[in-house]
């Protein structure tokens, strides 16, 4: 019985902190989206945040390039991303663009729109 309870609360506080790494990167995204790109939108659907490897330093290089100038990317020295996807109105077009954030969900390190 006593492990059980341990069990439950270590679910709880995974859960807890998931949760918590989703609303970072939305809020993350969305303080980018504001300041960083200049557009107004209207947030539509968030994908879960997810973890990944596939990102070498030369095509975060290259989207980086792809993207307007003069935009202030977060520096990162993992090899693991997060990631998240944000579909949104703009100017009446429903767009999609997946970002790709540090792993602590602190910053945009690069994004490439669908």
């Amino acid at each position: 019985m006593k492990h059980l309870t341990y069990i439950i609360i270590g679910i709880a506080l995974l859960l807890f902190a998931s949760c918590g790494q989703q609303q970072q990167a939305k809020s993350v995204v969305k303080d980018f989206v504001a300041e960083q790109l200049n557009r107004d939108v209207s947030y539509l659907d968030f994908s879960s945040v997810d973890s990944t490897h596939a990102l070498s330093d030369s095509l975060i290089t290259a989207l980086r390039q792809r993207g307007p100038k003069g935009v202030k990317y977060q520096e990162y020295s993992s090899r693991t991303l997060l990631h998240i996807r944000a579909k949104y109105l703009q100017e009446g077009d429903t767009c999609s663009t997946t970002f790709y954030l540090d792993n602590e969900a602190v910053g945009v390190v690069a994004f490439k729109e669908n």
